[in-house]
Order: structure tokens, then C-alpha cells, then sequence
């Protein structure tokens, strides 16, 4: 299992970290993390000045402004941010999408707001 989590600042800086699961010794501890992590259902509500967090497992993808991490995803994102490796690409085919809608995102260059990103 891959955990992806990317913060993304008012100002449009990202920090991407990475954590795979099947090297980690204590990979069951961060299976169960994330499998509770994703399931909850999070608001989307940004707002400007405030910090998003895109939080990728394997597959399934959450974005929530910081104010609404709680829980296991806000436990999720803070131990991938501090404990994983760090990420400078995007991989190819990543997106950017709203748990309310099929329709994927990706962020204009110096935007951190995805409600001015252009539609994939």
C-alpha cells in the first residue's frame, strides 16, 4: 500500500511525502491507519489563507483544508508528513479529486486553490 500526502500552502509551495507500507517494519500499524483514515467521510471546505492536504492511499484520494483534518486522517497526514520520504515529482497520472465529484483536478502552477484548477 502506498501513502501519498501533499501539502499544499496559501501561497502555492507543496510538500510531498511518501510512505509504502510493505517496507515499513510496522506495516500493519500503517494498513489499519490508513483503512480507517479513508473511512471517513471528510468535508471539502477551503478557504482562502488556509492549508489543503491531498492524501493519496493507493488509490483513493481525500482532499480536506487543514481545519478539517481530524481523527485518523489528521493522524494519518501529520505521521506521513514527518516519518516519510520525500517526493520532488508528481508521479504521472496523479490527480487531484474531490470525494463528491468524478471529475479530476490538477493545480495551476502557483495556485494552491483547487477551485481554479483546470479540469482533467
Amino acid at each position: 500500500m502506498r501513502v501519498v500526502v501533499t501539502r499544499i500552502e496559501p501561497d502555492g509551495t507543496m510538500q510531498r511525502r511518501m510512505v509504502e507500507t510493505a517496507r515499513q517494519s510496522d506495516r500493519r500499524l500503517w494498513e489499519d491507519l490508513a483503512a480507517r483514515a479513508i473511512g471517513v467521510a471528510v468535508p471539502y471546505r477551503p478557504a482562502a489563507g488556509i492549508v489543503v492536504y491531498h492524501v493519496r492511499v493507493d488509490d483513493y484520494v481525500v482532499m480536506a483544508a487543514e481545519h478539517d483534518l481530524v481523527g485518523p486522517l489528521l493522524d494519518l497526514a501529520t505521521a506521513v508528513m514527518a516519518l516519510g520520504g520525500e517526493m520532488l515529482r508528481p508521479r504521472p497520472g496523479d490527480r487531484m479529486v474531490r470525494p463528491s465529484q468524478t471529475e479530476g483536478f490538477t493545480l495551476k502552477a502557483g495556485s494552491a486553490n483547487p477551485e481554479v484548477a483546470q479540469t482533467v
